[in-house]
């Protein structure tokens, strides 16, 4: 799915228009957020929605028609999706910093030497964004199937 559908997407599940949300504006046909603030107070808010989302979804009635179930779905093939580029952006600063000379290892360190730590720490962004990646894929399929998925009213039983 490209990123305009889905500004448009993240736009419904939000119960609003595309371009009139408070928190978000449109940027060539890609809904973002308003916000100046930094990766890591954003990755915990995502976090902490996600949580939310777990705890609400325990309820009885959280999800009503198979639709619901769909929009998550969707909405956490999104957010799956925009995970890959988070990882890597966050190895890449890595790599510039060391780079630059502007990382070393700290007190609490298990030993060796920066440049392998560096490198594990690298190989393990690198699986990170494979995972994400595949998390993406995973949901595309599950969605692939909750989309086709609708509300029956119950039958009515001949006695």
């Amino acid at each position: 799915m490209n990123e305009p559908r889905d500004g448009r997407l993240v736009a419904k599940l939000a119960g609003r228009h595309r371009g009139h949300h408070p928190a978000y504006t449109e940027v060539e046909g890609t809904i973002m957020p308003r916000t100046r603030k930094t990766p890591a107070q954003l990755a915990v808010e995502a976090a902490v929605t996600v949580r939310e989302l777990n705890h609400v979804t325990t309820r009885v009635n959280a999800y009503p028609y198979p639709g619901d179930v769909d929009d998550t779905v969707q909405g956490l093939r999104i957010l799956a999706g925009r995970l890959p580029q988070a990882i890597s952006q966050g190895g890449t600063a890595l790599a510039r910093l060391a780079e630059g000379g502007n990382v070393r290892l700290d007190a609490m360190s298990p030993g060796g030497s920066l440049d392998e730590h560096m490198k594990d720490t690298l190989a393990a962004a690198a699986d990170a964004t494979q995972a994400a990646a595949e998390l993406e894929n995973a949901l595309k399929r599950l969605g692939g199937y909750t989309c086709h998925l609708a509300f029956a009213e119950p039958q009515e039983t001949g006695a």
